[in-house]
């Protein structure tokens, strides 16, 4: 693809990309910005800095990421050198620190697929990968153990934080011969969430959420009979679409294709309708609707992007279309996506997990997938509208539009891959020049 557009400072995308790029180079003042306290997120009275230094969110991982696919397409620029010069600061960092976390988006999978990026097809940083391995192979056990032993959590078993993040960093490695065992025994684990269980007088799927592992008190008292949640980040669509990845990569477990039915018939059985009559999903499906066998016709808060709603649950539906085989269900996403890129609700911001480049993102995989030929005119618009949030007064280009309860819709500076700079600009270059490192893993695309 040739780069042609011109943004609002003059130069073409991806010349500004590089730019933007050069910008992050410098630690200490990229450290002075992202922890500003205008940055912060306040939970309950507590306020505090998102970013973590060895988090794929929030973190370096992110940006060696961005440094990887720059080297990747631009190879003698130098971009592998600022890569590992961040790199290097990582390992100080988990030296001093540690690994606190076997997950994707805030431990050590996310240090290992920003490393597998960083490594020019395998060719660098082995004894760092095994590092990140060893951890791997001791402490993912211990959270298969630990998920045993109490009631569900979407932490047990989301993209984020729990066993389908880590199983898509697992994938890349599945001929390894100590990885594919661990593999085998995450997706095991996935597969069983589809026995049902018993919660209270009913018999309901076994990624029930009880009431006391919701996420805020808020949601603990809207559902206190638990729920069980729909988003490709935290929900059931994420173990979905992990099942179906491994299966339509040779990875094949008992009653895997049975998981794969069971969950996505649900998805499709809790679908949501919009007044002009199309499918979308919200968030949550509490327990009062599972018994009624249907999504309310109320609903509070609609939002259309990669963490929740209809572009994550649709790459979900796709997916499992593919591999059962279904046609219908294929057609059932991409209509539902295409749908929703003509109306895509609460999206302002140019980020990834809940802003316009999941979406983009997303939208060049359907167009890929299916081949069809309408979806370019809606990445047109919204590479158009990513570019319009580009601010030369930022140092990082894009800010990341939060709504803060206290503050209102606020600008902040977030340097990682889920809803910062880096985000950003991997999916702006892909739509510019297309992809040559596996950073797309972290979003299970």
């Amino acid at each position: 693809m040739e780069t042609s557009a011109i943004t609002a400072t003059g130069l073409p995308i991806v010349d500004r990309i590089k730019q933007i790029a050069l910008n992050m180079q410098d630690y200490d003042r990229l450290l002075d910005i992202v922890t500003h306290p205008h940055n912060d997120v306040q939970i309950g009275n507590e306020r505090m800095s998102p970013w973590n230094v060895s988090s794929l969110s929030h973190g370096i991982p992110g940006i060696c990421m961005l440094y990887a696919e720059l080297h990747a397409h631009f190879p003698e620029e130098g971009w592998d050198q600022r890569g590992h010069h961040y790199l290097s600061i990582l390992v100080q960092h988990i030296a001093s620190e540690g690994i606190h976390s076997p997950s994707l988006f805030s431990g050590a999978a996310g240090i290992g697929l920003a490393t597998v990026c960083l490594s020019q097809n395998g060719q660098l940083y082995g004894k760092f990968t095994q590092r990140i391995h060893d951890y791997l192979l001791v402490h993912v056990p211990l959270m298969l153990h630990h998920a045993k032993t109490g009631s569900v959590r979407s932490g047990d078993y989301d993209v984020i934080e729990g066993l389908s993040g880590i199983a898509a960093y697992l994938l890349l490695f599945q001929q390894d011969e100590q990885i594919r065992p661990l593999l085998e025994r995450v997706l095991d684990d996935l597969i069983k969430l589809a026995q049902p269980v018993q919660v209270g007088h009913h018999i309901v799927p076994g990624w029930h959420i009880p009431a006391e592992n919701q996420f805020s008190e808020r949601e603990k008292e809207q559902y206190p009979d638990g729920n069980f949640n729909l988003g490709l980040s935290h929900g059931i669509p994420g173990p979905l679409l992990i099942l179906c990845k491994a299966w339509q990569q040779g990875v094949r477990r008992t009653n895997q294709l049975e998981a794969i039915q069971n969950m996505a018939a649900f998805v499709i059985q809790f679908a949501s309708t919009d007044p002009s009559g199309h499918l979308f999903w919200k968030g949550c499906i509490g327990m009062d609707e599972f018994l009624q066998g249907k999504a309310h016709a109320q609903t509070e808060f609609r939002r259309d992007a990669w963490c929740y709603g209809s572009p994550g649950v649709c790459v979900a539906l796709w997916h499992a279309g593919e591999v059962l085989p279904r046609d219908d269900w294929k057609q059932l996403a991409l209509d539902t996506f295409q749908h929703t890129l003509e109306d895509i609700h609460h999206i302002y911001s140019p980020t990834f997990c809940h802003g316009f480049a999941g979406i983009a993102q997303i939208a060049s995989q359907f167009k890929l997938w299916s081949g069809s030929t309408q979806i370019q005119t809606h990445l047109d618009r919204l590479k158009e509208t990513m570019m319009e949030h580009d601010d030369p007064q930022y140092a990082f280009g894009f800010s990341n539009l939060e709504h803060f309860q206290q503050r209102g819709m606020t600008a902040v500076q977030y340097a990682g891959l889920l809803d910062g700079t880096a985000g950003t600009l991997l999916t702006l270059l892909h739509l510019e020049l297309g992809q040559r490192t596996p950073w797309q893993q972290a979003f299970m695309l």
